[in-house]
């Protein structure tokens, strides 16, 4: 199903920006001067904040996809 498809692929995209943003939050910890730097506590309520954002994401897509199916048979 196309409609399918496309969530998906829009979702995989998402998930990859995420991604991306994520590694370059972690990548400027290393290269940031300590002044500059976010507290380890305040990296590690983002990275749950984060991880609490896909899962309701992957969530609310898996509802979607069930909705879609059984309303096409």
């Amino acid at each position: 199903n196309i409609y399918l498809k496309s969530a998906e692929d829009q979702r995989q995209e998402y998930k990859k920006k995420h991604e991306a943003n994520i590694n370059k939050m972690d990548a400027s910890q290393h290269t940031l001067n300590n002044n500059e730097k976010l507290s380890s506590t305040l990296v590690q309520l983002i990275n749950e904040r984060c991880n609490k954002i896909s899962e309701r994401i992957q969530c609310i897509y898996k509802d979607k996809r069930e909705s879609f199916q059984s309303k096409s048979n």
